[in-house]
């Protein structure tokens, strides 16, 4: 009895990283699908009819509003159905990281794939070699890490450290050195995000007249498969990944730098260790207001006369030892002997 619970454990414990490749690919492609409704499908839906027939007008104030407040209620719904869809789900460990696992390897499959085959068109030169050796190398780490399971670990270590959860770690406990931290986190990454908005690092979206009329030359939009047109000069077709990248990267940062505020200072070894700082500044016991006015009117008092000490101090050795019959340090005529005669400038001496 106790082999065959064995093998039922044994069989488990084999087809469960399966079972988690499975669903991270249902839910990588239900969460790339919902993006690209959201920041793409409602757009161009809105751009190309719905938007001109609420007012006219596809960029007046009441369109963008509506446009907003659709994009919003499908965020809600989507979210809501995504938590229902992976009800089933709830009691797999990994899961999440999976997800992401999964869609980090679909991207850097795709565009390193696609490197290498942009790169072994061109010719081969040295530093040719090099990126298509760099990119391969990605691929093959990706490959290698599906094949030696790695995958349904690192899935499962992700979850288990709560960088996708909403969970809060001993939500009481260590409040001002964990929102302090939190705030100097959204310092420090919001600097980065203000410096590339503010140095113009991000491609813009421009505009070109066709046919009597102002169209978006594209130019700002991350674009996957798009070609320049001559007359007028633009980019046209292919597929919009993100649209206007002055605006939705600068979004995409702040989104992600939040999150990742939230998730840092929820960690539990570093929250511990948070929590354990503001506990042992606790126990520190603070001078009153009328000590530390006593005690800086002492260190002034003592800074002063330690100051005025060693001047006289230095003074007296000085002359001391520079004393003819002592003959350490050179007398005052010996300075003056020494020292070089500078010429008188005349228009200097009439004043």
């Amino acid at each position: 009895m106790a082999v065959a619970v064995q093998q039922s454990s044994e069989t488990n414990r084999t087809s469960q990283p399966l079972g988690l490749i499975a669903a991270s690919v249902v839910g990588a492609a239900f969460v790339l699908a919902a993006a690209a409704l959201i920041l793409r499908v409602i757009p161009t839906l809105w751009e190309n009819g719905v938007g001109q027939a609420l007012t006219g007008a596809v960029n007046s104030f009441f369109s963008v509003a509506v446009q907003i407040v659709v994009q919003l209620g499908a965020i809600i719904g989507l979210i809501y159905a995504g938590t229902k869809i992976g009800e089933g789900h709830r009691s797999a460990s990994g899961i999440r990281g999976g997800i992401f696992l999964m869609i980090s390897s679909a991207f850097t499959l795709f565009f390193c794939g696609r490197a290498v085959y942009l790169i072994a068109g061109r010719g081969l030169s040295f530093g040719s070699i090099v990126a298509l050796m760099f990119n391969a190398a990605l691929i093959a780490l990706v490959i290698q890490m599906f094949r030696t399971g790695r995958f349904g670990r690192w899935s499962v270590a992700l979850d288990e450290a709560g960088w996708f959860s909403t969970d809060t770690y001993k939500r009481t406990q260590g409040l001002r050195v964990r929102r302090l931290t939190v705030l100097g986190l959204l310092l420090i990454l919001g600097s980065g995000v203000w410096t590339l908005m503010n140095h113009n690092w991000l491609p813009h979206n421009g505009s070109v007249k066709v046919d009597g009329a102002d169209i978006s030359n594209r130019f700002g939009d991350w674009v996957v498969g798009g070609t320049v047109s001559d007359r007028p000069t633009r980019l046209i077709d292919g597929f919009t990944i993100l649209p206007d990248l002055a605006l939705t990267v600068p979004l995409v940062l702040i989104a992600a730098s939040l999150w990742l505020a939230w998730r840092v200072v929820n960690y539990p070894m570093f929250a511990d260790f948070l929590i354990a700082t503001e506990a042992e500044i606790n126990k520190v016991s603070w001078s009153t207001r009328k000590s530390m006015i006593r005690d800086t009117i002492v260190v002034l008092t003592f800074l002063v006369l330690i100051t005025v000490f060693l001047f006289v101090v230095d003074i007296f050795w000085g002359w001391l030892l520079g004393q003819s019959w002592i003959g350490v340090l050179p007398t005052a005529a010996e300075k003056e002997a020494i020292a070089p005669k500078q010429p008188v400038d005349d228009s200097q001496a009439k004043w």
